[in-house]
Order: structure tokens, then C-alpha cells, then sequence
């Protein structure tokens, strides 16, 4: 006699919150790179997938935008947009993207993204640890470590 694997309670829950944040990324992607080759110019969009306070830390910083006004500002992802305007950026593939569900509330996902320039060249590839949290407004990144390339 075979036995049927058993689902834990959350087992379904989490396949279908691993495919909401996956749809998120897919989104996030496209606009962000609209936002930066200036296709769009409505930075409000990044609030879709980002929420104050945010959490960024690099090798060599680590800042919290406390709000929404400094998360689209020049010390913020409007600072990062604008440095990859003048610096030539084209496009952003998303190479990898692991969810991990972490509980019903919150999920870190470890992405690798790819930087284009306009004639096609690598500009960067790096490597971010995001965790995503459930957020009144849907899933939102509340904190971003860059954990290289």
C-alpha cells in the first residue's frame, strides 16, 4: 500500500504566495527599467513594490528611507534612476529569483540581476536578498541587502 504524501496546512498558501511575489517581480522589472531609460517618468509607480520605511545596506552603506518621499528622492531609488540615465542603462534581466516563504506575513527572496547599456554590454550583475513583507497595500520590498554579484 502507497501512502499519500500529506500537505501541511500552509503548503498551499505558500505556492500561492510565492506566485503573487513572483508576479510583483515580474512587474517590478519592466517599470523600473521604463523609470530609468525614461519611457515613464512616474516615480510614485516604484511604491507598488517598495514601502517605508525601506532598508538598503550595500558593502559600504546602509540607509533607511523613512518614508515615501525619500525612498523616490535624489538620496533614494530617484538617485539610483537618474545615475543610471546619465550612465547609459538600457536593460534589466532578472537571472534568478528564489522565494522562500517565510510565513503568512513575509517571504525573502534572493534575486540576480543583470545590467545592460545601450549597445548591449554587462554594466553590472548583483546579487540582492529582499525581504518582502504583506503590507496593507499588497507585497512590498521592505528591506534590500546587496550580497554581491
Amino acid at each position: 500500500m502507497k501512502l499519500a504524501a500529506v500537505q501541511s496546512p500552509h503548503e498551499g498558501d505558500h505556492a500561492e504566495i510565492e506566485g503573487q511575489i513572483r508576479r510583483m517581480f515580474a512587474r517590478y522589472g519592466p517599470t523600473f527599467v521604463d523609470l530609468a531609460i525614461g519611457a515613464r517618468a512616474d516615480m510614485p509607480a516604484l511604491l507598488e513594490f517598495y514601502s517605508a520605511p525601506l532598508r538598503f545596506i550595500g558593502d559600504a552603506f546602509h540607509m533607511v528611507m523613512r518614508d515615501e518621499s525619500a525612498l523616490l528622492g535624489a538620496d533614494g531609488m530617484g538617485g539610483e534612476i537618474a545615475r543610471l540615465r546619465s550612465a547609459g542603462f538600457a536593460g534589466s534581466a532578472l537571472e534568478k529569483c528564489d522565494i522562500k516563504v517565510l510565513n503568512q506575513q513575509a517571504a525573502a527572496v534572493d534575486a540576480l540581476w543583470l545590467r545592460r547599456d545601450s549597445s548591449g554590454a554587462v554594466m553590472s550583475r548583483f546579487a540582492v536578498l529582499y525581504l518582502v513583507a504583506l503590507t496593507p497595500a499588497g507585497w512590498r520590498i521592505t528591506s534590500a541587502v546587496n550580497t554581491g554579484g
